[in-house]
């Protein structure tokens, strides 16, 4: 079996053996990401219109620009998926049930493990590490905002019908997740992009913040 998958540029990126401990194993290239984050989808598809990770990429950015953060969470936010392109999206209740299964065959949480060296890789290749620690429940926060926001506009979730999500914190009103209220997601607008649009989208915010924060020598927060 191959240990490596083959990327849009056609370079090769190593998941295990002695090539996935060099970064040359495990390239990064910013063009790739966007490519596969906007062919990747949310929610493995159980939404009312294709909604990719590169769009959630983008609305997790712009939710921490509205929270007057700097360019340097702005680009954490917009890059925390960006591993992605690599592991794909597996839903949260997926990953639990994956890690449930392997401890449960006596080994450890497997998918955090695979996941959490690749997450890694890729905020070391921007040089987001210190903003990703630093600013772990802001980053956390703004993408629970965003998963509320897509409930709401996205998938067929209703308070009356399903469980409610302990992720959001459905059971108490004094710490209910919300939705942000200045964007919605489910406008004949963003219908109607194609696939190549979010690309475009996610390269033009990518080149936009690193031009801002090449200008700005400390990495503040």
């Amino acid at each position: 079996m191959s240990s490596w998958m083959l990327t849009p540029s056609g370079a090769e990126y190593h998941l295990y053996g002695a090539d996935s401990f060099t970064d040359d194993g495990r390239p990064v290239n910013v063009r790739d990401v966007a490519h596969q984050l906007a062919l990747i989808n949310r929610f493995h598809g159980a939404t009312s219109r294709p909604y990719s990770v590169a769009e959630h990429s983008l609305l997790c950015c712009d939710i921490a620009e509205q929270l007057g953060r700097s360019v340097h969470v702005q680009m954490a936010a917009l890059w925390h998926d960006a591993h992605e392109c690599i592991t794909q999206d597996l839903s949260s209740p997926g990953k639990g049930a994956v890690n449930r299964v392997a401890c449960a065959g006596g080994g450890t949480s497997a998918w955090t493990v695979f996941e959490s060296v690749h997450a890694k890789r890729f905020r070391r290749a921007l040089g987001l590490e210190t903003v990703f620690v630093s600013m772990r429940a802001v980053l956390h926060q703004i993408d629970l905002i965003a998963l509320a926001t897509e409930r709401r506009d996205l998938t067929a979730w209703s308070p009356e019908r399903n469980t409610p999500w302990p992720v959001l914190n459905d059971e108490d009103p004094a710490e209910r997740i919300e939705p942000v209220q200045s964007v919605r997601l489910n406008t004949w607008e963003r219908g109607q992009m194609a696939w190549q649009d979010w690309r475009q989208a996610f390269l033009d915010r990518f080149d936009a913040l690193e031009h801002a924060r090449q200008l700005q020598r400390s990495p503040a927060c």
